[in-house]
């Protein structure tokens, strides 16, 4: 039932990854401050994203998008500089950025229907960004593509979202998965197809590490959608 848990829980979107140590080490952050009847949830805490450090909180404000922006554009002035913050818009969400080299700080508003507002906190650390992002202990899984890889630490505790898509068979990317862990000599402790769908979810287990995945396909002629969620150290 753990393993099934775990494997349901990379399903419904485990790349949030909320209140996760420090992936980022040595990121030196700018100090944050929050407006009053505003409560905020991490959602990336230090974290890494394509190798680039950041995170992400998400707030939920009593007060209006303007007035929830109109306090971030003054709080924003104690960081110095002479480039005033960027305001944009895309769909719903309204948008304030602040390059402070080499951080990046981003607010994204929206309202929320009853007066008040959301939004997305998140600073970005340039500097510190690594090309080379993409696990090396992946298995060949052509012609599929990394879409993103998602890494926090949680003291001794390692985690790497993978997401990977593309055109490919449903079947034969489920047995490479499958032999690949296999032969690597880790024990499979879950395994289970969906009735009457084509999604997969797996669990493997060696030592203190696992691997936990979900493999998905809306249709026969759809693109695959494969998460891989990869843990190591201790609990």
């Amino acid at each position: 039932m753990r393993q099934a848990r775990r494997a349901a829980e990379t399903a419904l979107g485990i790349w949030l990854l909320a209140g996760a140590g420090a992936a980022a080490a040595g990121a030196a952050w700018l100090p944050l401050s929050l407006p009053p009847r505003t409560e905020s949830t991490w959602v990336l805490r230090d974290a890494r994203v394509n190798g680039l450090p950041m995170q992400v909180l998400e707030l939920r404000s009593q007060l209006s998008a303007d007035e929830l922006l109109a306090y971030f554009k003054r709080d924003w002035r104690r960081y110095g500089g002479s480039v005033a913050p960027l305001e944009s818009e895309q769909g719903p969400w309204r948008k304030l950025t602040l390059q402070q080299d080499p951080l990046q700080l981003v607010v994204q508003v929206e309202k929320d229907g009853n007066g008040g507002s959301r939004a997305l906190l998140s600073q970005m650390n340039y500097r510190d960004a690594q090309r080379d992002y993409v696990p090396r202990n992946l298995p060949v899984l052509t012609p599929l593509q990394v879409t993103q890889v998602s890494e926090t630490r949680d003291g001794p505790r390692r985690s790497q979202l993978v997401q990977l898509g593309g055109e490919a068979s449903f079947e034969i990317i489920q047995q490479r998965l499958r032999q690949h862990w296999s032969r690597a000599g880790w024990r499979p402790v879950f395994d289970r197809a969906a009735p009457g769908q084509r999604q997969w979810l797996a669990s493997f287990d060696k030592g203190t590490s696992s691997v936990d995945i979900v493999l998905t396909q809306a249709g026969p002629r759809e693109p695959l959608a494969l998460t891989l969620n990869l843990l190591e150290g201790e609990p």
